[in-house]
């Protein structure tokens, strides 16, 4: 059947609307498993990408975590994210009785399909068909369902699977735009992009097509003990900003991201560190002897020559008790 351009546009914008919708609707699931929140209905194999690294679980009373690693996948770019699912997901083929190499190259083959083409799922073998069903969990493809027989349908998200990281071709268009005065705007419906901003920003309120909010010490103070960095927040920002601004030399105010980085050195300002502290050396000789054992031993913090005291890390209190009761003999 012959499909006119209109048809075709029209095919493929709902078909980047099932890809969207899917795509964060795993987000979300992402989001919501670490708080406690009802998931939806994705795969166990979708799930154990979850378990590594993402997500973390004391035991089956508590729900599961963001770790570190969640936080920052949160803010990566989709082609980032879906390579980082990707490899995941590739890691642990074998894990589920599947062939890693038969993995890859199923996925390389697919991501040479037609964009909003229809493939008849009985040309392809039963375990391409259970990939599939994972792969449309995550919005690389559109699952269609006939009285006899099923298609599956490769969105653009599948068919980059070929490019590569640097390649911003692909990107999606931006919808933040930050102010001066660390107000916040995203022009975006999206429940994602909400949650998304709520990591850093404190949001106000949200209106159908329009999110307000504000980063702040608070916020960011927030993000930072979740283990987001300045320069992820900034990075999220500068790819992410609306066409308005994204063409301005910075996107973001300067004064914005030179806060967001003094904010978070604000918090690295000190370092505790456990020491013992030494002093009522017996001589110079022991005391320089001491700090030079100390030193050779990288536990040396601080030294005082002239009243004769030390502070050494208390990951080498028994190696310097030892050496200091060798002197006294």
């Amino acid at each position: 059947m012959l499909l006119n351009n209109g048809s075709l546009n029209i095919i493929l914008a709902t078909l980047f609307m099932t890809c969207n919708c899917r795509n964060q609707c795993f987000l979300l699931n992402l989001i919501s498993s670490s708080e406690g929140g009802k998931t939806t209905n994705i795969s166990s194999s979708m799930m154990k990408i979850f378990q590594r690294g993402l997500l973390s679980q004391r035991d089956d009373r508590e729900p599961p975590r963001l770790t570190e690693s969640g936080f920052q996948f949160l803010l990566m770019d989709t082609i980032a994210q879906l390579w980082y699912i990707i490899r995941e997901y590739i890691t642990n083929a074998e894990e589920r009785g599947v062939d890693s190499a038969d993995l890859i190259a199923f996925l390389l083959e697919l991501s040479f399909h037609v964009t909003g083409k229809a493939y008849n799922t009985n040309t392809i073998t039963d375990l391409q068909r259970s990939i599939i069903k994972d792969l449309s969990d995550l919005g690389l493809v559109k699952l269609q369902q006939g009285r006899k027989e099923s298609w599956f349908i490769p969105t653009k998200l599948a068919t980059n699977l070929s490019i590569s990281l640097a390649d911003t071709t692909s990107r999606k268009q931006g919808f933040i735009v930050i102010e001066t005065n660390f107000r916040l705007y995203a022009y975006s419906t999206s429940k994602l992009h909400c949650e998304i901003l709520r990591l850093f920003a404190r949001v106000e309120y949200q209106l159908p097509n329009l999110i307000v909010g504000a980063i702040n010490k608070e916020s960011l103070y927030k993000a930072f003990q979740n283990g987001i960095t300045s320069e992820q927040i900034v990075s999220f920002l500068q790819q992410n900003a609306h066409p308005r601004v994204a063409e301005r030399i910075p996107s973001v105010p300067e004064n914005v991201t030179d806060q967001i980085r003094l904010w978070e050195s604000d918090l690295n300002r000190v370092e505790m560190t456990p020491a013992h502290f030494y002093d009522e050396f017996p001589s110079k000789d022991v005391f320089e002897a001491a700090c030079d054992f100390a030193r050779e031993y990288g536990g040396l913090l601080w030294e005082d020559s002239k009243r004769m005291r030390l502070v050494v890390k208390a990951d080498i209190l028994t190696e310097m008790k030892e050496f200091l009761r060798r002197q006294k003999q």
